[in-house]
């Protein structure tokens, strides 16, 4: 390993109260994470008072920003090297997985490496070599982040982003398959109708995205905000 970079974990989440502790705990357990940051997109159900209650650094905003502002949110409150992104609604997760994420990047073999679930043998390849990687489990140097293009990070344009950048800056961009992972689909979270819109949304904007970059790339970021411009979105930081 090189040094002694430093990983930590962010966690978004927006009413995730009911995988979260399973995720939390994991991220806890796995020697390679320093720390475990949460950020409550709005929450308006148990999500803050579970993480609060494992004794973990906890932003809560006032309103929803969307997954890719409060990732930026998580990143301007660690001076952490390394990033390890996880998504709040994930099951089967394990101290194993984990490790192995982080792994090529704490050894410098990889600057970002993406979770991608098993779906066999063909798929996985298939994904491997073309894409879209936009698993919301990964693992990063932090330099990569702070390149993504501010129109870039709202909603769920933060993944197309992330790999757009990783390749401007010229990184090496790996994946690790993950077995057994699974997530709590929309539809069963909020039902059949908003589930169903909601994913409607995350297509739309993440295809938009895409195009963005295919017709008019905007330039990499190179200004990072410091932390005092979020604070009037907290309404509470428990550290």
């Amino acid at each position: 390993m090189r040094g002694q970079l430093r990983v930590a974990a962010i966690v978004p989440a927006y009413n995730e109260g009911a995988t979260l502790r399973e995720v939390l705990s994991v991220l806890k357990a796995t020697p390679s994470v320093g720390e475990v940051l949460v950020v409550s997109d709005g929450s308006t159900d148990a999500t803050v008072e579970i993480a609060r209650s494992l004794g973990l650094r906890t932003i809560h905003l006032r309103q929803n920003q969307g997954k890719g502002r409060a990732m930026e949110i998580g990143v301007a409150h660690t001076d952490a090297e390394i990033l390890l992104f996880v998504d709040a609604d994930i099951l089967n997760l394990t101290v194993d997985l984990i490790q192995r994420l982080i792994e090529p990047v704490l050894s410098g073999r990889s600057d970002m490496n993406v979770g991608i679930r098993h779906r066999g043998r063909p798929l996985n390849a298939i994904q491997d070599r073309t894409g879209p990687l936009l698993s919301g489990i990964r693992c990063l140097r932090r330099e990569i982040f702070e390149a993504v293009p501010d129109s870039h990070l709202e909603g769920f344009a933060v993944e197309t982003g992330l790999n757009w950048a990783c390749r401007e800056l010229g990184c090496r961009t790996t994946t690790t398959v993950m077995y057994n992972l699974k997530h709590l689909v929309k539809e069963k979270k909020r039902g059949l109708v908003q589930g169903l819109y909601a994913r409607c949304r995350m297509f739309t904007a993440v295809f938009g995205a895409y195009m963005v970059l295919q017709l008019k790339a905007p330039p990499l970021r190179n200004d990072v905000p410091s932390r005092p411009v979020f604070q009037s979105e907290l309404e509470y930081i428990n550290f």
